[in-house]
C-alpha cells in the first residue's frame, strides 16, 4: 500500500531524530497516563497488555536512538512507516480503553498533522485515510471505557457517532491546514536553496579570481629565477648545439609563462578598477549581455546629470536587474524603457514595457514564490520564482522593489530604489 514517492531524503523536511523525540514524548505520556488511571484512580482495563505495547515502542525507539548514526538520512518511505506504526499503536491502545469515548482519542489527529506537514502528498493521503478508517472501526467496535470497580460507563451511540464525526472533520480540516502551511514553507525553502546555490557558484568563481592573483604573485619570483639561470646556461654551453636549442626553448617557455601571469595580473587589476560602477554603467553592461532574441527596442534614459554615488558591482544586484530586464523583453510588444534617476536622496532604476502589464489578481502578491495568474493560459510556463528570487536578492541589498502597471494597463513597471547613503556602503 505504500508508494515510494519521488521525494528523497534531501527534500524531506523531517529528521530521524525528530521522529525519535516525538515518540519518546508519546511513550512517556502513555506510560504515566495508563499507570495513573490503573493505580491512582483504580480503574479496570487491560493495563498489562497496554504496558506491553508501550514498552514495545520504547524498545524500538531505544534501538533507533542507539543506532541513529547508521540512519543519518531517512527517506519518505521510512518516515511514513514510522508514523504509521505510531498511529496503529495508538489506535490499539484506544481500542482497549473505550474507543472514541476515551478523552485521549483526539490524539489520532497528531500522526495525521505530522504526516501532512513533512511527508509527500501520497504518504500524507495514506496516513489520513488510515486515520479515518481506524477511527471509524474503534467508534463502533471497542472494549469498555476504563471505570471504577463494579461500575460501567455506557455512552449513547449518538454520542459516539458525534465523536466520530467531529474527529473525522478535525482530521480533514487540521490536515488540510497543516498541509497548506507545510507546502508554503517547502516552496520558500526550495526557492531559497536554489538562490543560495547560485550565489555559492558565483562566490566560487570570485574565489578562483583571488587564487589566480595569488598565483601570479607567488610564481613571479620562481619564473624570474628560471629565466636568469637559463640565460647563464646559454652563455656557458654555446658550443653544444643540442643543449643550446633546449636552453632556448626553456627561455621561451618561461617568458611565455611570465607573459600569461602578467595578463592575469592586469585583468585582476582591471576587475578591481571596475568593481565600483554607476547605475548607468551597470544597466548598460546588463543590457549589452542579455539575450534580446526578439530584437525588441531597449531605450535607456539617464536623468542623472551628475552621478556622484557609485555602488559595488555585486552579483546579487546584477542577477536581479538582468532577470527583470529579460522578463520585460519577454512580455513587451516592441519596446522596453529603462530610466535611471539619481537625486540627492535616492537612486531609482525603473524598468517598463509596452506589454499587457501585470494581471490584477497577482500584482498585489508579486514577489511571492510559485505565483501564477488564473487569467493567463495554463500552458504558459512561469510560476513567479524568478521574480521572487530577484526581489529577495535586491531586498538583501537594502533595496525597495515596487510593481505597478501603466495607466490603462498599457505595460508593466518595476521600480527599484536605493537610499544613496545605503547604496554607497554596498
Amino acid at each position: 500500500m505504500f508508494v515510494k514517492d519521488r521525494i528523497n531524503s534531501k527534500d524531506l523536511r523531517i529528521t530521524l531524530e525528530t521522529l525519535i523525540n516525538i515518540r519518546w514524548i508519546a511513550i512517556l505520556g502513555q506510560f504515566f497516563t495508563v499507570s495513573f488511571v490503573y493505580y491512582g484512580l483504580k480503574f479496570e482495563f487491560p493495563y498489562y497488555i497496554a504496558l506491553v505495547l508501550i514498552f514495545l515502542s520504547a524498545i524500538i525507539n531505544a534501538y533507533l536512538e542507539v543506532n541513529k548514526k547508521k540512519f543519518l538520512t531517512i527517506d519518505n518511505f521510512a518516515a511514513t512507516v514510522s508514523i504509521f506504526y505510531d498511529l496503529v499503536q495508538l489506535v490499539i491502545l484506544l481500542f482497549m480503553t473505550g474507543g472514541l469515548s476515551n478523552p485521549f482519542s483526539i490524539l489520532i489527529i497528531v500522526p495525521t498533522t505530522i504526516s501532512v506537514t513533512y511527508l509527500s502528498r501520497g504518504s500524507s493521503q495514506f496516513i489520513v485515510t488510515c486515520s479515518i478508517i481506524f477511527s471509524t472501526v474503534i467508534a463502533f467496535y471497542h472494549m469498555p471505557l476504563p471505570s471504577p470497580q463494579n461500575q460501567t460507563l455506557n455512552f449513547p451511540k449518538y454520542y459516539e457517532i458525534g465523536m466520530w464525526l467531529s474527529l473525522g472533520i478535525g482530521i480533514i480540516f487540521l490536515g488540510n491546514y497543516a498541509y497548506q502551511l507545510g507546502r508554503d514553507n517547502r516552496i520558500r525553502s526550495e526557492a531559497l536553496n536554489k538562490l543560495e546555490q547560485e550565489l555559492t557558484n558565483e562566490k566560487v568563481v570570485n574565489s578562483v579570481g583571488g587564487i589566480a592573483a595569488a598565483a601570479v604573485h607567488e610564481l613571479a619570483t620562481p619564473l624570474a629565477t628560471i629565466s636568469l639561470v637559463s640565460k647563464e646556461l646559454q652563455k656557458q654551453i654555446s658550443k653544444n648545439n643540442l643543449a643550446k636549442d633546449d636552453i632556448n626553448l626553456l627561455i621561451e617557455q618561461s617568458a611565455r609563462c611570465s607573459s600569461i601571469l602578467k595578463d592575469i595580473a592586469e585583468k585582476k587589476q582591471e576587475d578591481q578598477f571596475i568593481a565600483k560602477v554607476s547605475p548607468k554603467e551597470l544597466v548598460n553592461e546588463i543590457v549589452f549581455s542579455v539575450d534580446n532574441k526578439f530584437n525588441k527596442e531597449i531605450n535607456i534614459i539617464n536623468k542623472s546629470l551628475n552621478e556622484r554615488i557609485k555602488m559595488n558591482k555585486k552579483t546579487e544586484i546584477s542577477y536581479a536587474i538582468r532577470n527583470f530586464i529579460e522578463n520585460a523583453i519577454k512580455f513587451a510588444k516592441s519596446q522596453i524603457e529603462i530610466e535611471i534617476d539619481q537625486n540627492k536622496k535616492n537612486t531609482n532604476i525603473t524598468i517598463s514595457d509596452d506589454g499587457q502589464g501585470f494581471q490584477d489578481d497577482v500584482i498585489s502578491n508579486l514577489g511571492q514564490p510559485y505565483l501564477k495568474s488564473e487569467k493567463v493560459n495554463k500552458n504558459k510556463k512561469g510560476m513567479g520564482l524568478g521574480v521572487f528570487i530577484s526581489k529577495s536578492l535586491l531586498e538583501r541589498c537594502n533595496t525597495k522593489v515596487m510593481f505597478q502597471n501603466k495607466k490603462n494597463n498599457s505595460g508593466a513597471v518595476i521600480k527599484i530604489t536605493w537610499v544613496n547613503s545605503q547604496m554607497a556602503n554596498l
